[in-house]
């Protein structure tokens, strides 16, 4: 008898357990074959916050929402800024970084088979990602959409692979990624460019004008070197890039510094006002001073973004340091710096679909042709 109730008891636990998984799997969100609409969707993931931004054929975009994360998202993305959380992760360097990760990628897929997100931190992108949604679709009037660009800060430990899994845990297409584009990660320094205008054809449905643009840009160089800025509540980055004018290709970031401990609401953490507002003045700098140290290049533009780089005193330490460090003394452009980054993500979404289904089109035609 005992043994009998054992045996059930056993059997109540699986079908309980298998149950559990049916249930997880069928509440997971379906990931749409195309992206259907012909505006551009775009998430910026910094932190402490995320912004969504839409951008329309017509030129039109707009600024959607602002959404604060959660404690533990923070937690997250300080977690990630450390070099400390690097690991193994696709695409490999080798073959046997390849089989050295199998174990972590087992252990990503049987969560996805269970209908939970591939990891914790998977889990806490896309709590953010499905508020901005929500958001996007509310401004829609409960239009659904189905695909979308994210850009995020250069975090040590982010990678391409968590954003497609947070993206594929809501039901949602992420567009720098295979067959739409190749970059894997679009980071703020390239979203933020794009978002103060810069690098884009004036007509991207006129392929052979582009192509054009980008051999001879009509109103910037073919390549400038770039310092991006973010200053928000709770990060404080500093990119120098090399941007070019070409269409719908990542920044190429050659120096960058990351802290989330110099953020907005880490100035009072500090032994003094003047101690952090001197680490933020070496930081800004930092990767400029390298840049012409090892590539022997000037900085050409400065680009401010996050929702407190428009801080009187901030602007003030910028200012000083840029006079006193930088003899070109480059221009500083800082349009809409809350959403620059969404914006500028949201406006490569809409090209980068429009070329996808161009390329799709033609080579259909073709196809037809023979």
């Amino acid at each position: 008898m005992q043994r009998k109730m054992q045996t059930c008891s056993i059997t109540g636990f699986i079908t309980l357990v298998l149950c559990s998984i049916f249930f997880l799997r069928s509440r997971r969100a379906s990931v749409p074959n195309v992206v259907d609409h012909d505006f551009g969707v775009a998430f910026d993931l910094t932190s402490p916050y995320g912004t969504a931004a839409l951008s329309y054929p017509n030129g039109t975009i707009v600024n959607v929402a602002k959404i604060d994360a959660l404690p533990s998202y923070r937690e997250m993305m300080s977690r990630l800024s450390l070099s400390s959380s690097k690991h193994l992760h696709p695409p490999y360097n080798s073959l046997p970084d390849y089989f050295r990760d199998q174990t972590r990628q087992a252990i990503r897929a049987s969560r996805k088979a269970a209908g939970l997100p591939a990891s914790s931190d998977v889990g806490e992108l896309a709590k953010l990602i499905a508020s901005l949604r929500s958001a996007v679709e509310a401004n829609l009037d409960g239009r659904k959409i189905s695909g979308a660009v994210a850009t995020i800060p250069h975090l040590a430990a982010l990678y391409s692979e968590d954003l497609e899994d947070a993206f594929e845990y809501v039901g949602l297409i992420y567009l720098p990624h295979y067959p739409y584009w190749y970059g894997g990660i679009f980071p703020e320094s390239g979203a933020v460019y794009t978002g103060n205008g810069f690098g884009l054809c004036s007509n991207y449905t006129d392929q052979a004008s582009c192509e054009e643009q980008e051999r001879n840009p009509p109103q910037q160089p073919v390549h400038e070197n770039v310092l991006s800025i973010s200053f928000t509540a709770g990060i404080l980055t500093s990119t120098w890039s090399i941007e070019s004018m070409g269409f719908a290709f990542p920044a190429s970031d050659q120096v960058k510094f990351v802290d989330l401990n110099l953020g907005w609401d880490k100035r009072n953490d500090n032994p003094s006002d003047d101690y952090y507002w001197e680490e933020v003045r070496k930081a800004i700098i930092k990767p400029a001073l390298e840049a012409s140290y090892y590539y022997h290049g000037e900085t050409d533009k400065i680009l401010l973004h996050g929702d407190h780089s428009t801080d009187e005193r901030f602007q003030e330490v910028l200012r000083e340091v840029v006079d006193r460090a930088l003899e070109n003394k480059p221009e500083i452009f800082e349009l809409d710096p809350t959403f620059s980054a969404a914006r500028g993500a949201a406006e490569m979404a809409k090209r980068v679909q429009w070329n996808y289904n161009q390329t799709k089109s033609t080579a259909g035609k073709m196809g037809n042709d023979l």
